[in-house]
């Protein structure tokens, strides 16, 4: 059959064949957006899923910074107190000196159990530092203690930097420089 010769048959082809291409174009934008939201969703469930990660981190961060916070805050007395025993007489601090050394190393045992390393190393630097004066001075190798006072009051600052730095850690991740 020729075009043209029968109207009618020719116009229900015609109609035929346009509702198939528009049912297939409507399936084609069908599926199209079906895949852009599958895909938006998955974007949204990988954003959803790290912030929870970072909630989690600053939720156990937050459970954590008091008692640190405390820890912390009795080490730095405990430094303190013998700081201030080197501004008294010299008799008076010989007398405080093993009770202040043995509060410094009860102190310290709660730092080192609380954490995190950078706070642990500080605490140990002053420990040291006091463990390394104890023995210079009780085999007489200092003869004036209070001319000691900025060993201890230097690292004492270090440690207390530190633990601020620590403490003001809100959780978020590091990024590497440059991004």
């Amino acid at each position: 059959m020729l075009s043209g010769e029968n109207a009618t048959v020719d116009s229900g082809v015609a109609a035929v064949v346009g509702a198939a291409i528009g049912g297939g174009l409507a399936g084609l934008t069908a599926l199209g957006s079906g895949l852009f939201g599958l895909r938006a969703a998955r974007l949204q469930l990988v954003a959803q899923e790290q912030e929870a990660v970072r909630q989690r981190r600053f939720e156990s961060l937050q459970e954590r910074r008091g008692p640190r916070s405390q820890a912390y805050a009795e080490f730095v007395a405990a430094g303190q107190d013998l700081v201030d025993a080197l501004y008294g007489e010299e008799q008076e601090f010989r007398e405080q000196f093993d009770a202040l050394w043995a509060n410094i190393r009860k102190r310290r045992a709660s730092v080192s159990i609380a954490g995190p390393d950078a706070v642990v190393n500080a605490a140990a630097a002053f420990g040291d530092e006091v463990r390394s004066f104890r023995n210079e001075y009780m085999h007489n190798r200092i003869r004036r203690p209070f001319n000691e006072r900025h060993r201890f009051e230097r690292r004492l600052d270090v440690f207390a930097k530190v633990a601020r730095t620590v403490l003001e850690d809100e959780g978020h991740p590091i990024s590497p420089p440059g991004r």
